[in-house]
């Protein structure tokens, strides 16, 4: 057992993880090891089971009662996934995975949360599930309360924002996911999404957008831009 509780350094992103769990890698031996293939189809969360991801990327979507998928976040290397329905023991969520390339991951039974003797003798393996899960849905905060509001263009350059800081103010950032994904993100139209990226390359303040990597030319620019625009939308 590690006598010193140590936090891991992780991919800083605000949707996208990798990382978060890694110190769970001392114990996959206790789990069973999976592969699962790209798939085309989402997995629904379960309360007897949670992941850790040893190579590979999943996505997490929530179905609305109509039916519709929204991203909500991406999890890769060093991640564990579906701890949340195992935790609160919630078989009504409406979580759903999806399993964006080739997988390896390690399967654990729920009840390893909840035995007692597995907290106590890896009590730095609780305490970094509950760290991750923390990051995760502050995370998911402050695309909810930041982003999900406003003109289109706005809620781009708020995530574009957002995105820069995460990345220590960076020009040139990693995105990985595609722009149907950005726009369930957004919760605008894919069609929407591409006339705001347009213009913020005819503006001179979106230099690349890519699947992988955006670049911006001028964070200054940008700002100047969300302030018009909340401006206009808040008066």
């Amino acid at each position: 057992m590690t006598a010193e509780i140590q936090m891991p350094q992780q991919h800083i992103a605000i949707i996208s993880h990798r990382g978060l769990h890694e110190p769970w890698r001392e114990i996959v031996h206790m789990g069973t090891h999976l592969v699962f293939p790209r798939s085309h189809y989402n997995h629904q969360a379960t309360t007897d089971c949670f992941y850790f991801i040893d190579k590979g990327r999943v996505r997490l979507t929530y179905t609305n009662a109509a039916g519709e998928d929204h991203v909500v976040m991406f999890f890769g290397k060093g991640c564990i996934f579906n701890e949340t329905s195992v935790i609160t023991g919630d078989e009504a969520t409406m979580a759903c995975f999806r399993v964006l390339e080739r997988t390896e991951a390690y399967r654990f039974p729920s009840s390893l949360i909840h035995d007692a003797e597995f907290a106590r003798q890896y009590p730095h393996l609780i305490l970094n599930m509950l760290r991750g899960t923390a990051t995760k849905f502050s995370n998911l905060f402050s695309v909810s309360f930041l982003i999900k509001h406003g003109t289109p263009l706005a809620r781009v350059c708020r995530f574009l924002r957002q995105l820069s800081r995460s990345h220590n103010n960076a020009k040139a950032f990693p995105l990985d996911m595609t722009q149907l994904e950005l726009a369930s993100v957004l919760d605008i139209h894919r069609v929407s999404l591409f006339r705001c990226l347009q213009q913020l390359r005819e503006l001179g303040i979106l230099v690349r957008f890519s699947r992988h990597e955006i670049e911006l030319s001028e964070l200054d620019q940008l700002e100047k831009l969300l302030e018009e625009q909340e401006e206009a939308e808040w008066g």
